[in-house]
């Protein structure tokens, strides 16, 4: 299709690259689900092409094609955590442990999960989870406490920290995320990598709490008209 010369669209776009989307039921290590395997210490993401929309929505990994271009005015991180009560048999102890775990989760990616972005060679942001709020989704409790849910920051437009000067990916420009999990310290149970590849009170297992994080940069997209 062709386009028409000299001509620019810019729309608002968020783009997104998951680092852990998995429903707990396998035990990361030695089985991985939905292309995701165990987790480590460093990660880099917007690598996949052609992967599918929940997973990420950048059809070439790390670049944009063409000449198009990206203003970066806010970044944001996704937390999900669940634990799948319909797939096993629950037990008040169970049911207790995993429910500690689900809000363990929350307040581990907020402190041992650091981002690092990346346009070029040159770094341009890095970050701890806490200081990059998706500021929508999931917040608070059902009546239920079981089922707590809480979101990385509060679900209002007024909790989106904008960048102080935005970030520009020009034409052709390469662009990284990297995630560095930190672990707080050895004590059973404190490790984040621990934690998202599966942890039960008997060890090394599928702890079927659902895990989705994304990273998703956000701003004004440049592009050509067809």
């Amino acid at each position: 299709m062709p386009k028409i010369v000299g001509t620019r669209e810019r729309v608002h776009q968020p783009f997104y690259d998951t680092l852990i989307r998995v429903d707990g039921s396998t035990n990361l290590r030695t089985t991985p689900q939905n292309g995701f395997g165990a987790i480590t210490a460093r990660t880099q993401l917007f690598q996949r092409s052609g992967a599918d929309t929940a997973v990420t929505n950048l059809a070439t990994g790390g670049q944009f094609p063409s000449d198009q271009t990206f203003v970066i005015l806010a970044v944001r991180v996704w937390t999900y955590f669940r634990f799948n009560f319909e797939n096993v048999a629950v037990t008040p102890a169970l049911s207790a442990d995993r429910v500690a775990r689900v809000h363990k989760l929350y307040h581990q990616s907020q402190n041992q999960m650091f981002w690092d972005f990346a346009a070029g060679d040159k770094p341009q942001l890095t970050t701890f989870t806490a200081y990059t709020p998706f500021a929508g989704g999931l917040d608070g409790f059902f009546n239920d406490s079981r089922l707590p849910r809480a979101n990385n920051g509060a679900p209002t437009s007024s909790a989106l920290m904008r960048l102080a000067r935005p970030i520009l990916i020009p034409p052709r420009q390469g662009f990284k995320v990297v995630c560095t999990i930190s672990d707080i310290g050895p004590a059973p149970g404190a490790s984040l990598i621990a934690q998202l590849n599966g942890l039960t009170e008997a060890g090394e297992a599928a702890d079927n709490i659902a895990k989705d994080i994304k990273y998703l940069i956000d701003g004004i997209h440049s592009r050509d008209v067809l």
